[in-house]
């Protein structure tokens, strides 16, 4: 039994590590991954079918000049029907999933703050991935 657990031992100390000590090594995200939404303003008409398709109830169609979505991305699951279901698509998904808060009402974010670009994209920088 010990010279089992010895052998591997051995065996994978001289594997590449797997871990990655973050934010100073920089992930590779896939092409697919689902990060937080972003709203062309321009592009959409307050239709709601966003709002119907979610199955969390996560978007809440608001006034701000028109009408526009407002998530709550605390109960978002990042599934992307919201975005998929969109008939104008002026919703998409960015990678960025740096979206820890401090309280609950900052993980609502309004029509502006989902159409603004992101801290860490003006920072060159999108969620822990360089561009």
């Amino acid at each position: 039994m010990v010279l089992k657990n010895l052998q591997i031992t051995l065996r994978t100390v001289y594997t590449k590590s797997v871990t990655r000590l973050y934010p100073e090594e920089i992930m590779d995200l896939p092409d697919a991954f689902r990060g937080q939404q972003h709203l062309d303003m321009d592009k959409c008409v307050g239709c709601g079918i966003c709002s119907q398709m979610c199955p969390n109830d996560v978007i809440e169609i608001v006034k701000s000049g028109k009408w526009y979505p407002q998530f709550d991305n605390g109960h978002c699951m990042f599934c992307g029907l919201c975005v998929d279901f969109c008939p104008n698509g002026a919703l998409s998904m960015t990678k960025h999933f740096e979206l820890a808060c401090w309280t609950k009402e900052e993980t609502v974010y309004s029509p502006d703050q989902l159409a603004a670009p992101n801290k860490a994209e003006l920072e060159g920088r999108t969620g822990g991935y360089t561009k």
